[in-house]
């Protein structure tokens, strides 16, 4: 198994739960995330459907004491799975190993720094199951400069008003933050390419589309984003490289959004 690549460490789990199948995978890469664990915990066990899904928490030998604030949600939720790895592969080589292990039809990320609106996964399921030729829905984030807020209690004034789904709207990473996708696309598609650091998701989906999926984006916004000033893909400390990282997907998959 793949895993073994990584020394997997410490593996939490309820047996009691593996027999009924959740309808969503939530997938979670922790790293240098205690300032955020504890608010990320308490509102993801708010979603209106967290019944039917497992969250899957791979921390990647973070430096950080994050595992005192998740230990009692696993003792309370047996669809919380938490994993330690004795190295860090990277955020995308995480994210293929959480794939591999989700039992859910349906895929999402979720990040320790974001918060949701309660009813996020129950909408975005309805639309997946409502639209069975679509392979990934998303929406309009909030953007919010300030820490640990909440969805219902916040000072974000901007909305990231993403566009319509079409191939030629692809030259912008559309899905954003937070899309929930069938995980069937990987059979198709593949998995996450772990050789970029910062942008393997714009990459995911552009692949993705230029294969032929669909997209769908749903009307509302479910999702506060922390603009992390720390974050992967907005600390000033990797803007080179995830510029260099960015023009490779451009001359890679530029076609689909040129004339």
């Amino acid at each position: 198994m793949r895993l073994s690549r990584f020394f997997l460490l410490v593996f939490f789990f309820s047996s009691s739960l593996l027999a009924n199948n959740p309808k969503i995978s939530i997938i979670t890469s922790l790293y240098k995330g205690e300032t955020f664990i504890e608010g990320f915990m308490q509102d993801i066990v708010q979603q209106t459907i967290f019944d039917q899904c497992e969250l899957i928490i791979i921390n990647a030998n973070s430096p950080e004491n994050e595992e005192p604030f998740i230990r009692p949600y696993l003792e309370k939720y047996p669809n919380i799975f938490y994993f330690e790895l004795e190295k860090d592969p990277g955020l995308y080589a995480v994210w293929n190993i959480a794939i591999e292990l989700a039992r859910g039809e349906f895929i999402t990320n979720a990040n320790v720094d974001d918060r949701l609106s309660h009813v996020c996964y129950e909408t975005y399921l309805k639309n997946l199951e409502e639209h069975p030729k679509i392979d990934l829905v998303y929406s309009n984030p909030v953007h919010t400069h300030t820490p640990n807020e909440t969805f219902e209690n916040n000072t974000a004034v901007k909305v990231f008003n993403r566009a319509e789904f079409a191939p030629n709207s692809m030259k912008d990473c559309l899905p954003g933050p937070n899309p929930m996708w069938r995980k069937k696309l990987h059979e198709k598609h593949g998995m996450f390419d772990e050789s970029f650091k910062h942008s393997g998701d714009w990459e995911m989906w552009c692949r993705a589309v230029a294969g032929g999926a669909r997209f769908l984006k749903v009307p509302g916004t479910f999702c506060l984003y922390f603009y992390n000033p720390q974050g992967l893909s907005t600390s000033r400390k990797i803007a080179f490289k995830a510029a260099w990282e960015d023009g490779r997907i451009r001359r890679t998959y530029g076609f689909l959004w040129k004339d």
